[in-house]
């Protein structure tokens, strides 16, 4: 059984002791910076100058700087800029402007453990991993719960990196739910392999193979998107709150005969197969160097294969049936824009 931590476990002191540099203010960066603060850190945002950001951390009452000179007041330095571009902005950035024995910290384990980010002797390296989006961190720390997080260290220079991890936790709420022990190197291999085979590669091809069959069977595409996508959100939602057991406690006997029947009809062993390829790719560094080499060249596969995405009579058919439903006018990101994927 993995090792846990909680609210008992640590001491808010260390965190509060430090100045925190959050470099980054998206979705995680802006639930790390108001958490933090809101527990009694002092903490600066660090932002490239432009940012569409720096308005609305400073509306949130943050000290906005830029990223060096956040950095040269961090204590702490928390990074969470996407994984293509944190090597470049620490090589060039970061590290420069670093104060002797500043800790980093990771919420992602993907730079350390591929070595696109190699840190000197002298600083921690730790990791808090939140397992919920921002918005979500955020909103269960106001209502005074948390959201589970992921803890590690990767290198502990001065002794003290686990005191400081879990003050950092607690800092954050993730205490109030609870920490799992864990490595940098089980963190991104577990992640990416998730993100991969299950949860969005696995899934998003399961649902369009399941619409491609149906209707090159002659089924009509709404019917076919009904039964393969819409629903999707409620089985996944019974999974959630339950677990499996509870999704096949809820479905009709109909349903779960078919799931005992069909289902490993369809995820067979050469399935298991080509997931344990996969994650031998994730292991070796082979989808990393893919992935990294692709974003250095300017992205044309990964731009390739999202247009291709996009381009699914699936999209087609989703944005028509979603329009049926009155949720579907509600705004619910105002920056995304219905039917592409790009940031």
């Amino acid at each position: 059984m993995a090792e846990m931590f909680h609210e008992e476990d640590a001491d808010l002191a260390p965190i509060q002791s430090k100045t925190v540099a959050v470099i980054g203010y998206g979705s995680q960066g802006h639930a790390h910076a108001l958490n933090l603060r809101d527990s009694g850190v002092n903490v600066v945002v660090g932002l490239r100058e432009g940012s569409a950001s720096i308005a609305k951390a400073e509306e949130a009452g943050l000290t906005v700087k830029s990223v060096a000179d956040a950095v040269k007041e961090g204590d702490l330095v928390t990074i969470l800029a996407p994984d293509q571009v944190q090597a470049a902005l620490y090589n060039e950035v970061i590290e420069p402007n670093l104060k002797p024995g500043a800790a980093l910290l990771f919420a992602h384990g993907f730079n350390i453990h591929f070595d696109y980010i190699k840190p000197a002797a002298g600083h921690d390296v730790i990791m808090v991993a939140p397992k919920g989006p921002g918005h979500v961190v955020r909103r269960e720390f106001e209502a005074g719960r948390g959201v589970p997080v992921l803890v590690c260290v990767e290198q502990d220079a001065s002794g003290e990196a686990w005191p400081l991890v879990l003050s950092y936790a607690k800092a954050l709420g993730g205490l109030r739910a609870g920490a799992i022990k864990t490595s940098f190197r089980e963190e991104t291999e577990t992640d990416l392999f998730g993100e991969q085979d299950v949860l969005c590669g696995g899934l998003s091809r399961l649902i369009t193979t399941g619409f491609e069959v149906l209707t090159e069977a002659g089924y009509q595409p709404e019917m076919a998107y009904f039964e393969v996508c819409h629903e999707m959100k409620m089985i996944v939602d019974l999974i959630y709150e339950g677990g499996i057991s509870k999704q096949r406690w809820s479905i009709s006997d109909t349903a779960e005969y078919g799931d005992y029947v069909s289902g490993p009809r369809v995820i067979d062993e050469h399935v298991k197969q080509n997931m344990k390829a996969v994650l031998s790719d994730i292991q070796d560094g082979t989808f990393a160097r893919r992935f990294m080499e692709d974003q250095a060249a300017g992205a044309p596969e990964f731009k390739k294969l999202r247009a291709e995405g996009e381009k699914h009579p699936i999209e087609a058919t989703g944005r028509k049936i979603r329009a049926l439903f009155s949720w579907g006018d509600e705004v619910k990101d105002a920056d995304y824009h219905e039917g592409s994927v790009a940031r």
